[in-house]
């Protein structure tokens, strides 16, 4: 097969078929808990006009849209806390609960996940005062209310610019909504004019254009273009480490301590069994297969592979690297051609690994030998 260069060295592409999505509850949860956050956050937004004007039927009193306006802000509240708790519990990238109020902290896309946690303490902030209405006046709180407004756009950036799945036209149709119906409350307010100066509508209506027209902007040079991921801050090395990490990890577990720091001696033919998960795609079509393997050698020695790269014409993956941790030690993919890898390991009298590989393409179940060779 046809190899492909990405900046350092060239691989071919491997035939391993893509195998059923596994272990990623976690970030399926983290990312819909952010959507429907966004979701709730835009219709507080819209509700909170309707209160606002003053509109009312004999169905629909005006303390009704005041308690919805209400219970939308706690639910979206509620939702946003769900959200941190998943992602923070998914462990996929570095992020902490202190990045969930701190700002601009995290080393994964500090600035797009910051901006969601300064939603986040501007929505807290709300809240409060809210709950402290009476004791700090009316002209108070509703000053720090109008920070909801505030809000909504931030989180906006921050769906767009921290999410792996922006591009997707589900996402983009769904900010779209968004961003129409809050620009229909918004003119609704303004066209009102109650409680506003002719100059400041005309000023609040250049703000939101403005506002609009830089999140269509930043969509389209920022998102919807490839190498998001690199511009946006995520670092490949850090990824795939933490990706290693969790397959040595569940492999390791899986074997027991005792071959966990050895190597069978070389050279050394092994039948191998284990399993292959590959990632969902991001933006830009980069996907991640995890191979974690287990050797049927006395010490059922624990072997992770991790492929990145692209997903191929026909199933299976055209890799831009790979690497490989066997037992205590680490190496990187040489080759890879149909269902064989090939691994350069530095571990004793070891110096390549090559297996050859049967998959289940519905289960993700793996099977096969690995041979372990010297110089």
């Amino acid at each position: 097969m046809a190899g492909r260069r990405d900046g350092r060295a060239t691989v071919s592409a491997v035939a391993l078929p893509v195998a059923a999505t596994g272990g990623k509850t976690l970030w399926y949860l983290t990312r819909s808990t952010g959507l429907v956050a966004l979701l709730l956050l835009t219709a507080t937004v819209v509700v909170g006009v309707v209160a606002s004007v003053g509109w009312t039927t004999e169905r629909w009193p005006r303390f009704l849209s005041q308690g919805v306006h209400r219970n939308l802000s706690l639910f979206c509240v509620g939702f946003v806390a769900l959200h941190v708790v998943t992602t923070v519990s998914d462990g996929y990238v570095p992020i902490g609960f202190a990045d969930a109020f701190l700002p601009f902290l995290t080393p994964y896309r500090p600035l797009w996940v910051g901006l969601g946690a300064l939603a986040f303490d501007l929505l807290l902030v709300v809240l409060v005062t809210s709950a402290l209405r009476h004791r700090i006046g009316y002209d108070s709180w509703r000053f720090v209310h109008w920070l909801a407004y505030l809000c909504w756009p931030i989180a906006m950036f921050h769906s767009l610019g921290s999410g792996s799945d922006s591009s997707l036209p589900f996402i983009l149709g769904l900010d779209a909504a968004c961003t129409a119906a809050v620009l229909a409350a918004v003119a609704w307010r303004l066209s009102t004019g109650r409680t506003f100066s002719a100059g400041r509508r005309v000023a609040a209506a250049v703000g939101t254009v403005v506002v609009v027209f830089a999140i269509a902007v930043f969509a389209t040079v920022g998102p919807l273009r490839p190498g998001w991921s690199h511009r946006a801050g995520t670092s490949t090395a850090l990824l795939a480490q933490l990706a290693r990490e969790s397959a040595v990890g569940s492999s390791a577990v899986s074997a027991g301590s005792a071959g966990a720091g050895t190597v069978p001696t070389v050279p050394f033919t092994y039948h191998l069994t284990g399993s292959q998960t590959t990632s969902a795609p991001d933006a830009q079509g980069q996907v991640q297969d995890t191979l974690s393997i287990r050797l049927q050698d006395p010490s059922s020695t624990p072997l992770a592979v991790v492929l990145d790269g692209t997903s191929a014409r026909g199933g299976g993956i055209a890799m831009t690297s790979g690497s490989v941790v066997f037992g205590a030690y680490r190496g990187t993919v040489t080759s890879l051609h149909s269902d064989t890898v090939v691994a350069a390991v530095s571990a004793p009298g070891l110096e390549t690994l090559t297996l050859s590989l049967q998959v289940d393409s519905n289960s993700g179940a793996l099977s096969g030998t690995v041979t372990g060779t010297s110089t």
